[in-house]
């Protein structure tokens, strides 16, 4: 735990083809680790098919990786057929030891019970310890946070925490904190203007506000780097992502101290 709160790296930030068909990444987390560790990230927030496409020597590093997988990010569907990937998400999620998994639940109002009850019984492979943590997207069914309220109040499901994007979500910050408290366990941070992905440095109002709103609700949970500046530039490559994460991290430490 860095002195200003657990700071995590997500492996999508550096993955190029992140938002492809196929998701077959393009580099390969075990070769980033040790970097990240000595960057002084607590934590990795471990992307899905940076662990399921890839071979079983690759998932041997990432266990005993000197940066943990602080948080598994499953896209698990939560219909009927994504029960085997929910399975898998839950046995991967184990077997690096996260403390945290990510979730979506779908875009279908007529879905609602079905999600509700696939929550339900993916809790059941987790153990006590860990927070299964709803992005709560928008175009899903529980992007408002009054519809999450009520979807997670009828569900009684412990051990749920609330994903929020911190910074360019910021104007329904306060609703989500006024809605869930101490229920919002984790931030999502990349900064947007109407185009890019921009440095967090670049709109330090924003960035300042949001952190600023999140302590005086008493936020004590953690933040993922989530994308940077960069991200499907022309001339997007990893070193120049890896180097962008660089300088947000300094940023959001500043801010945090």
């Amino acid at each position: 735990m860095s002195a200003c709160g657990k700071i995590c790296i997500g492996t999508i930030l550096l993955e190029k083809n992140r938002w492809t068909t196929d998701k077959t990444p393009t580099c390969r987390v075990s070769d980033w680790t040790g970097r990240f560790a000595d960057a002084g990230f607590d934590g990795m927030e471990l992307w899905q098919w940076h662990a399921t496409k890839v071979d079983d020597a690759e998932r041997r590093a990432l266990t005993a990786s000197p940066c943990p997988v602080a948080i598994f990010n499953s896209y698990a569907a939560f219909d009927q057929a994504g029960a085997i990937d929910r399975n898998h998400a839950a046995l991967l999620a184990r077997r690096f030891g996260a403390k945290g998994v990510k979730f979506n639940v779908g875009n279908d109002p007529a879905g609602r019970q079905e999600y509700m009850e696939a929550l339900r019984q993916w809790r059941l492979l987790f153990d006590d310890d860990v927070t299964l943590l709803c992005e709560c997207h928008p175009g899903t069914i529980l992007e408002a946070p009054a519809a999450a309220k009520a979807f997670f109040d009828e569900a009684g499901v412990p051990g749920v925490g609330v994903i929020v994007h911190a910074f360019n979500a910021a104007g329904t910050l306060d609703a989500w904190l006024d809605t869930f408290g101490p229920g919002v366990r984790h931030a999502h941070l990349q900064m947007r203007d109407e185009r890019n992905v921009i440095p967090f440095s670049a709109k330090p109002d924003v960035a300042r506000r949001s952190i600023e709103t999140l302590r005086r609700a008493g936020y004590d949970g953690s933040y993922t780097l989530e994308f940077t500046a960069g991200t499907l530039a022309p001339d997007e490559t990893v070193d120049l992502l890896w180097a962008n994460a660089l300088a947000d991290k300094a940023f959001l430490e500043d801010l945090l101290r």
